[in-house]
C-alpha cells in the first residue's frame, strides 16, 4: 500500500504547525480524525516521523527529511492539477493550426500574437495548406483548427467567420489602371484572370467569380494558372486577379494593387474545425478572432 495525498496533506500540516490541535482547527478536521491519518501513515511507512509529547511535536530526523518530500509531491499535485484544468480549458497545452495562404501575412500573425499573449501556456503549431486539402486535414487529425476562405463546408465540418478582407486588383504595373483610385471592378471585364483551380482553393476561387459575376461579367479564366505561375502571368502583362489587401507587401514587384469600389468584393475567412471533435481551444481562438475583427464578421 502507498501513501495517498490525504496522509501527506495531514502530516504536513501538523509538522509545519508541530501541533495537532492547530493542524486539526486549521483543516477543519476533528483531532483524533487527524491523528489516525498519521498512525495509518507511518504504518503504511513503516517509520516513525513524529515524536509526540503532551506539550509539543517533534519530527524525527526521518521525519524532517519526508517532510520536504511532501511538500515537493503536494506542489507538484497541485501543479499537474492546474495544468490539466487550463489544458481542458482551452488556456493551456497544444493547438495545431492550419492555414491557407489568404490568411497568413496578416489574420494568422495577428491571432497567434494575441493567442500567446493571453494564453501564454497554449502551444500553437502553425502549418501552411492549400484551401482545398482543410477538410481532409480536420478529417486525418493533420490539423485541430484551420482559417481558409469561407465555403459551403461539408457535413461534419464547423465554421465560423472571422474576417471580411477587401478584395483589390492584382494587376501589372504597366497596366492602365495601375496607380488609378479605386476602379469599378467591371472595368476589368475584358481581362484574363489569372486565378487558380476551384479544387486548390474552393472558397477564394468562388468570392472572386461572384465579385466579377455581381459587377455583371463572368471573368475569363487562364486554365493553366497554378501558384506561382499566376503571378508570373500578372507580372508578365498576360492578365489580372483579385487578391486581399494584406497580400501586398507580398507581391512581386511588377504587381501593383488597385482599390475596387464594389463594396461586396470582400474575401471572408473561415475558422474550421471537427464537429465530433473540436479541441478545447476553439472557443479562445474564437473569441480572440471576435477581438481582433469584431463579432459580426
Amino acid at each position: 500500500m502507498e501513501p495517498e495525498l490525504r496522509h501527506l496533506r495531514s502530516f504536513v500540516a501538523v509538522a509545519e504547525r508541530r501541533s495537532f490541535t492547530r493542524a486539526a482547527e486549521d483543516m477543519y478536521v476533528a483531532q483524533q480524525a487527524l491523528s489516525q491519518q498519521i498512525k495509518a501513515l507511518e504504518e503504511i511507512l513503516g517509520v516513525r516521523l513524529l515524536d509526540r509529547s503532551s506539550r509539543r511535536v517533534d519530527l524525527t530526523a526521518a521525519g524532517a527529511a519526508y517532510l520536504a518530500d511532501c511538500k515537493r509531491l503536494l506542489a507538484a499535485s497541485a501543479r499537474a492539477t492546474e495544468h490539466v484544468r487550463a489544458v481542458a480549458a482551452g488556456a493551456a497545452g497544444r493547438l495545431r493550426l492550419a492555414y491557407s495562404l489568404s490568411a497568413a501575412y496578416e489574420t494568422l500573425p495577428a491571432l497567434t500574437g494575441r493567442l500567446a499573449r493571453e494564453y501564454p501556456h497554449l502551444t500553437v503549431d502553425t502549418r501552411e495548406i492549400f484551401a482545398g486539402d482543410v477538410c481532409h486535414a480536420l478529417r486525418d487529425h493533420r490539423c485541430d483548427l484551420a482559417l481558409a476562405p469561407a465555403t459551403d463546408w461539408p457535413e461534419g465540418i464547423s465554421r465560423r467567420t472571422v474576417r471580411r478582407e477587401p478584395l483589390m486588383a492584382a494587376v501589372w504595373d504597366r497596366h492602365p489602371l495601375a496607380g488609378a483610385g479605386a476602379v469599378d471592378l467591371a472595368r476589368l471585364s475584358g481581362e484574363t484572370f489569372q486565378l487558380w483551380p476551384r479544387d486548390m482553393a474552393p472558397g477564394y476561387y468562388d468570392a472572386v467569380v461572384g465579385a466579377c459575376r455581381a459587377a455583371g461579367f463572368d471573368p475569363a479564366l487562364d486554365g493553366s494558372a497554378s501558384g506561382t505561375t499566376a503571378w508570373a502571368g500578372i507580372a508578365a502583362g498576360r492578365g489580372v486577379n483579385l487578391v486581399v489587401a494584406s497580400l501586398a507587401r507580398q507581391l512581386p514587384r511588377d504587381i501593383a494593387l488597385v482599390p475596387l469600389t464594389a463594396p461586396g468584393a470582400t474575401l471572408a475567412i473561415d475558422a474550421v474545425w471537427r464537429t465530433d471533435h473540436p479541441h478545447p481551444a476553439t472557443d479562445r481562438v474564437l473569441d480572440a478572432c471576435a477581438g481582433l475583427y469584431g463579432a459580426d464578421a
